[in-house]
């Protein structure tokens, strides 16, 4: 007798027409997105690059136009939108392998570059950057910066009518009245997002002198990317001044983005009182006293440049950046352990950087808490987790630790491949866990003479981290796309 689960008559697979329509009108959006770069081919004069940008064009219109137009339900299930999500995160990279290659990169180079770039990794296989046209390193900054944001959000706020059901389509965690609807959320967002860039790129521009530095490193220090137009990252501006200005960006875009809205509203008391915020004050705080102490011990450089350094780095790796300021095979084995301790626990949820993020660590904290004074407690009290002033769900709690829980398994599994290959096992942990958190700090590992399918794994880790797991999860869930329900 075939045995099933009772929940199956609970489940509901997706609906073609949803999934197309919806993904057409992503699609069609790229297509609107991908004029600026090639806009900038023209303006550099670049012309093999307006060639590939247009027949990218002519692809994601060709495609996204007819399927926009399927008459389909509004209503979109959660399943449904994750599954939109996880496919415009895999077609967005395969379709900008084709700007990619104008800089004669092979295929599986140029879609490692464009995965990077829209999951705002910033691991790269480009070399001699500065020799590199205009036009790619604009485009990859430009793609790091769309990824940043997520062209979900973009789209909800251009295109979708408003709805209750669009919350399904981008991860709402703000419940209050500042956030009335997905529509009016994607735009706030959008609103922060556009303004931190606008600044930075100011700041950038008046440190450096360079306009097209700073907008290109703006646009991937505001979506924590890192791609940087040096070989040597942040060492390649020559200026402690653009550095700073730079590593300013990534944090103001590792902070909760609607925050910037409170602090419109509220002044900067939101600020104070946001939990992540100080957690995020408190992890920079201690990683950048440790790695002081090792580039003082151990690397023996002086107390200034120890603490610049560390300080920068630190917030890097905290951020999800993965600028640096120095080589990270220069720091050592404990530098590394150090530094590998931020890139797992990341930015803030709400905002631009990966990794874990703040909030589900300090979800995990209070939970430890709560059990262990849970086994001191009198028979029968009533003793509920919290953070802040909320209680936080069983439902949150053990959301939170899934998502820990996965990204512990694809770091291990990833981290095997690498130690089969033959690859040292520290460097090797270090260069998976950087992908899969989403950062790009490098151990050296990650170059254009890497084997292609260890590519591919990183890849896959870059993705999985960006979309946290359960997107790209739900496409190969057999449930998603048939339930079967039976009586026997």
């Amino acid at each position: 007798m075939y045995h099933y689960d009772n929940t199956t008559l609970l489940q509901k697979s997706v609906r073609f027409p949803v999934i197309g329509k919806y993904l057409g009108q992503l699609l069609v959006i790229l297509a609107a997105l991908s004029i600026v770069p090639l806009a900038f081919s023209l303006l550099f004069m670049e012309y093999d690059f307006t060639v590939r940008f247009m027949i990218v064009e002519a692809i994601l219109l060709a495609t996204g136009l007819p399927l926009m137009r399927i008459n389909a339900s509004a209503n979109i299930q959660t399943n449904e939108g994750l599954v939109v999500t996880g496919f415009i995160f895999i077609l967005s990279p395969l379709v900008m392998t084709i700007p990619m290659m104008g800089n004669g990169m092979n295929f599986i180079n140029a879609l490692f570059e464009s995965v990077s770039a829209f999951t705002t990794t910033g691991l790269s296989v480009a070399t001699e950057l500065q020799q590199q046209p205009l036009t790619f390193l604009f485009a990859r900054a430009y793609m790091q910066w769309i990824g940043g944001l997520g062209i979900v959000v973009l789209t909800i706020a251009l295109l979708l009518k408003p709805g209750a059901y669009l919350r399904k389509l981008i991860e709402l965690d703000e419940k209050d009245d500042i956030v009335s609807s997905t529509r009016t959320y994607a735009r706030r967002i959008m609103a922060v997002y556009i303004l931190l860039t606008v600044i930075g790129t100011c700041i950038i521009w008046i440190a450096t002198g360079d306009l097209f530095n700073a907008v290109t490193h703006a646009f991937t220090a505001v979506s924590t990317g890192g791609f940087s137009n040096y070989d040597n990252s942040l060492a390649g501006l020559q200026s402690s001044i653009a550095m700073v200005s730079v590593i300013s960006g990534c944090f103001l875009g590792a902070l909760p983005l609607l925050l910037y809205f409170r602090l419109h509203q509220t002044g900067l008391s939101a600020l104070f009182h946001d939990t992540q915020v100080r957690a995020m004050v408190f992890f920079v705080a201690c990683i950048t006293i440790l790695l002081t102490l090792i580039f003082l011990y151990e690397i023996r450089i002086p107390f200034s440049d120890a603490l610049f350094h560390a300080l920068l780095i630190t917030i890097s790796a905290q951020t999800t950046a993965g600028f640096t300021s120095i080589e990270i095979t220069h720091i050592g084995l404990h530098g590394m352990l150090v530094i590998m301790v931020a890139m797992v626990i990341g930015g803030a949820l709400g905002s631009t950087a990966g990794g874990v993020k703040l909030f589900r660590i300090l979800i995990f904290w209070r939970a430890l808490q709560h059990m262990l004074r849970k086994t001191a407690a009198i028979p029968h009290a009533v003793i509920k987790p919290s953070l802040g002033s909320k209680n936080l769900e069983t439902d949150e709690i053990n959301k939170a630790l899934l998502v820990i829980l996965l990204f512990i398994i694809t770091v291990f599994f990833a981290w095997l491949v690498f130690l089969y290959s033959g690859h040292q096992p520290l460097a090797a942990l270090f260069e998976v866990v950087s992908a899969t958190a989403t950062v790009g700090l490098s151990s050296g590992i990650t170059d254009s003479e890497l084997s292609s399918y260890l590519k591919l794994v990183l890849c896959a880790c870059m993705l999985l981290g960006r979309l946290e797991f359960i997107a790209l999860l739900i496409l190969v869930y057999p449930s998603t796309w048939t339930i079967r329900r039976t009586n026997a």
